[in-house]
């Protein structure tokens, strides 16, 4: 594997024990710095391809690289490595503790690793000004408003400062003119920090500011545009 390379899946396939054929044979590369948005309607398996990348579920055959090793390799202590560390989710319904502070929330990934509490305050701080929530850092998170909450969530992501992020339809509980604030977050983290953003979504608006988009159907991917092709995730999207 390339040493750009940070994932690498070939002929992923998910079968639930219903009979259901979440992925069929899906293959694709995704290199460091990347920003790509998979899109497809309801069942059409961009969750599910998810939630395997960032292992949250295995494929029932196939095979995934992350960082040039096979997931098969990694044990279930490095697999919670993985996901506390190396990966930061953001899902579209926040999950945040609704009686606890900003600061606490942004915090909690901490609680697994092994940053001394100076170092965890630090990085915590740092994040939460990353998002522009410095003046709401002490209220509680059933205080705020979709948009902060978000933003919370995005904070809580980088705490950790992962090389990957997963955003499952971050602006799908928010109205337009959150959404994009939400998206020029996620824009800049990619864009001046070099994060490798993940974006699941059905809004061509928001897919719109990735670099590369994969339009998925019937859990095969059907389309794969490159930015680099002469504006075609533009032209694409419209």
């Amino acid at each position: 594997m390339s040493k750009s390379i940070l994932i690498e899946a070939k002929d992923l396939e998910k079968k639930y024990s219903d009979g259901t054929r979440a992925l069929r044979g899906v293959s694709l590369n995704v290199n460091k710095g990347e920003f790509l948005a998979v899109m497809g309607p309801s069942g059409s398996g961009k969750s599910t391809l998810l939630h395997i990348l960032g292992f949250l579920d295995n494929p029932t055959s196939g095979t995934y690289r992350f960082l040039d090793k096979s997931f098969t390799s990694y044990n279930e202590e490095e697999v919670a490595l993985i996901r506390n560390e190396e990966i930061g989710f953001v899902f579209q319904m926040f999950n945040l503790l609704p009686k606890t502070s900003v600061y606490e929330n942004v915090l909690l990934p901490t609680l697994y690793s092994k940053l001394s509490h100076s170092e965890a305050k630090e990085r915590a701080l740092k994040a939460i000004e990353a998002v522009d929530l410095n003046h709401r850092i002490n209220n509680l998170s059933n205080e705020l408003s979709g948009g902060e909450k978000q933003r919370v969530a995005i904070a809580r992501a980088l705490i950790n400062d992962p090389q990957i992020i997963f955003a499952d339809e971050p602006t799908g509980n928010l109205d337009s003119k959150t959404g994009i604030q939400i998206m020029e977050i996620l824009r800049k983290l990619n864009k001046e920090d070099g994060k490798t953003i993940i974006l699941i979504t059905h809004e061509k608006t928001t897919a719109s500011y990735a670099d590369r988009v994969i339009q998925m159907l019937d859990g095969k991917v059907d389309r794969d545009v490159h930015s680099s092709h002469a504006g075609e995730v533009n032209k694409y999207l419209k």
